[in-house]
């Protein structure tokens, strides 16, 4: 009774209900339905006398028939569970093999010992055929029990499904023993003339009831995807068809025996195609999913090897294949080929003030626009970055060349909008034509970087086309790099000092740290030429750290004057503050000089304020918590300098020295640098004037407020012992009450 109440619960209903609409339950459902619409047909046949004669119903030859097939299916369910691989050798496809392997025994046994058969042992009877019957449906109806019960189960060693089949072989073998030797321990089943016994009828129930509580436990593994589930829960739901038959009969040879076996020889299909599913199909069908998968990567892996990942075009690799073929192409037909090198103008900046994302999806908008302008025999690729390299195929030189940038430059001007922003590029060009500039990719590169470069320097957004002057100054420019990155070792670079002068008394208050590098053969390289290729290269970061120890190590050295120790003002790099190692660089700078923090002036670009607001913030912050203090470089120059003002923990604004250019003598220098001094005067920060020439400019800034100034005026940047000589002047000029010379 408790399944049956099981079975009525609202769940179950509502479980049987989520079955059946599952598109792959309709079929089996159908036919549950009309099997059972069969025996309903029969029932109802039976008491109004239209059953037609046993004997021609269900003969000996056919009872064979569908017990030797029955035999060979639950053997197949053997063969297919035992012969599962990996993760399909689990504990409910063992049982489920090796039950039904024990079952299709038993049935071997049934079908020796019916009425009829040759005599096995012991004559032949209902009786004896029904011990067999039952003990082979009760251990099939178990088996079914126990894997609805758990359908989880783990994956078991080669001993212990052997044990397991061994197991179920014997308790077979013992139950045919036990029906062969001891028939006398058996209740009646089965009395001739008189048709089932009530212990008999009540066996079937038994099995009714455990295999309705099988189906709906399987039913509701169905509807929660569990393996082959809903073919277990057929073969359970119609072996009960199967044994409400066999309650029914009143003649070994009626039309119930029948129908009873043949439902039992359905079940034991869908038995089968349970397990072929899972232990045989699925595998099968998970392999050709692990090779499709496989052939998916490896065609992922062979468009990655000739594609850039993020923008899908063309890559060096494929490039180099593609320029072969374009200047085979142009030495046949005497005409030209180009590779344009192109990098988009302040795309850092856009990286830095909008973030990666934005920037990665710039580059993937960029990409479409150049290949749409394009022609189909062209080639756009990038190389990383934001820089891209397009082939020209068969051009009439710098003519053709120029129609093409004219259409890039003209799809490129036209704002990108990337979710919110709106952003406007543009991009520098630099030419090289094959085959008279080179004749292979890495040369033709080489010089439209070369003349890229160039364009930059032009003012950006233009091109320039490759001519021999252009290869000098590549060369020039890779000798700079290889000799920057053994100037350290070789003791080449030095500092140089531009002392910084307080108007109202003319005393220095300190000294700019400014970097020199003296070539072995003694000439200085000018820093506007190999700040920028030390930048680019990365060799930035120690040379910055050099810088550090180095100024604090100077200015340790140098005397008070009137009473204040004069600070040191170091620039700080902006790769610096990206790889997160300034906080260190400065507290080990200041450590090993016994330099006072409060002498150590770190000066900040905007480029590094605006790369990462939120981490610079943090890191100004805590760098500000040592008692160093801290100016704000070129103020005035960037577009959103004053809203960093009010973020940044600055002391001072240092006036570009471009706006003291035309300071006195136009207008509009003279107001903004007025408007400056204002705006620290009222931020409570002080200000400081780079590049004074004159008295005249001196004195201006002093009438206007600015307090501190630098500059030619005062004195030109000195070595380390002229800056000493110097500050130990303006002590002397300081005690004395003298001006200093």
């Amino acid at each position: 009774m408790i399944e049956h109440e099981q079975a009525l619960r609202p769940g179950a209903v509502q479980a049987w209900r989520d079955a059946i609409r599952q598109p792959t339950m309709r079929g089996p459902f159908l036919l549950v339905l009309l099997l059972t619409l069969l025996l309903l047909v029969f029932a109802a046949l039976k008491p109004l006398g239209l059953m037609p004669r046993a004997a021609a119903i269900f003969p000996l030859w056919l009872h064979t028939l569908t017990e030797l097939a029955a035999v060979l299916v639950a053997l197949l369910v053997f063969v297919a569970a035992w012969t599962a691989q990996g993760r399909e050798r689990s504990l409910n496809i063992t049982l489920l093999g090796a039950g039904f392997l024990a079952v299709g025994l038993l049935d071997l046994a049934h079908l020796l010992s019916y009425k009829g058969m040759p005599e096995w042992l012991t004559p032949a009877s209902p009786q004896k055929a029904i011990v067999f019957w039952l003990c082979a449906r009760y251990l099939a109806a178990a088996v079914l029990l126990v894997v609805a019960l758990k359908p989880d189960s783990a994956l078991l060693g080669e001993a212990q499904r052997r044990w397991i089949l061994l197991a179920f072989v014997g308790l077979g073998g013992s139950c045919v023993a036990l029906g062969l030797a001891w028939p006398d321990v058996w209740p009646p089943f089965f009395i001739e003339g008189q048709g089932l016994t009530p212990v008999k009828i009540a066996a079937e129930y038994g099995l009714v009831l455990m295999l309705l509580a099988a189906a709906g436990l399987l039913v509701r593994q169905t509807v929660r995807a569990r393996y082959s589930s809903a073919d277990l829960a057929m073969a359970a739901v119609i072996s009960v068809l199967s044994e409400l038959c066999f309650t029914l009969y009143a003649n070994v040879d009626d039309v119930y025996q029948l129908l009873g076996h043949a439902y039992k020889v359905i079940a034991y299909a869908f038995l089968f195609r349970a397990i072929f599913l899972f232990a045989v199909r699925q595998p099968y069908e998970r392999l050709s999913q692990e090779i499709a998968e496989r052939r998916q990567a490896e065609r992922r892996l062979e468009f990655l090897a000739y594609h850039d990942p993020l923008t899908a075009l063309p890559n060096r690799a494929l490039l180099q294949d593609r320029v072969e073929q374009a200047i085979a192409e142009a030495r046949r037909s005497g005409r030209a080929a180009a590779v344009l090198l192109l990098d988009l103008d302040q795309f850092k900046h856009i990286n830095d003030s909008l973030g990666h994302g934005v920037g990665d999806e710039l580059l993937r908008q960029v990409a479409s626009r150049l290949a749409a302008v394009l022609r189909a025999t062209d080639t756009v690729g990038r190389l990383g970055g934001d820089e891209f390299a397009i082939l020209l195929r068969d051009v009439d030189g710098q003519a053709g060349v120029l129609r093409s940038l004219a259409g890039l430059q003209q799809t490129l001007a036209e704002p990108f909008f990337i979710g919110k922003d709106e952003v406007h590029v543009s991009a520098s060009f630099g030419v090289a034509l094959a085959p008279q500039h080179g004749s292979d990719l890495e040369t033709l590169l080489g010089r439209a970087d070369a003349a890229m470069y160039r364009a930059k320097a032009s003012g950006r957004n233009t091109y320039r086309f490759f001519d021999l002057h252009m290869q000098d100054a590549v060369l020039h420019r890779m000798d700079l790099q290889s000799g920057l990155a053994t100037a350290l070792q070789r003791g080449e670079l030095e500092l140089h000092f531009q002392p910084q002068i307080e108007l109202a008394t003319g005393l220095m208050v300190g000294a700019e740290a400014l970097l020199r590098w003296r070539r072995a053969d003694g000439s200085l390289v000018p820093p506007a030429l190999f700040i920028p290729v030390a930048e680019e290269s990365g060799l930035i970061v120690p040379i910055s750290a050099w810088v550090l120890h180095e100024a604090c190590a100077q200015a340790a050295q140098w005397p008070a004057i009137a009473g204040l120790q004069p600070v040191v003002a170091v620039n700080l790099s902006a790769l610096q503050f990206r790889q997160g190692s300034v906080e260190a660089v400065v507290q080990a700078a200041l450590g090993s000089s016994g330099l006072a923090p409060q002498r150590l002036d770190l000066e900040l670009t905007e480029s590094i304020l605006i790369s990462d607001p939120a981490s610079v913030l943090q890191t100004v912050s805590r760098l500000k918590a040592l008692g160093l203090s801290l100016s704000l470089d070129d103020f005035g120059t960037g577009y959103s300098s004053l809203s960093y003002l009010t973020q940044f923990p600055v002391d001072k604004l240092k006036i570009d020295k471009s706006f003291l250019q035309g300071f006195g003598q136009t207008r509009s220098d003279t107001v903004i640098v007025e408007a400056i001094i204002a705006l620290a005067r009222s931020l409570g920060l002080k200000t400081i004037a780079e590049g004074v020439e004159t008295a005249e400019v001196a004195q201006g800034l002093a009438e206007l407020g600015c307090p501190l100034a630098q500059g030619y005026h005062f004195a030109r940047p000195m070595p380390g012992a002229a800056m000493l000589a110097f500050a130990t002047e303006h002590a002397a000029a300081a005690t004395t009450g003298k001006a200093p010379a």
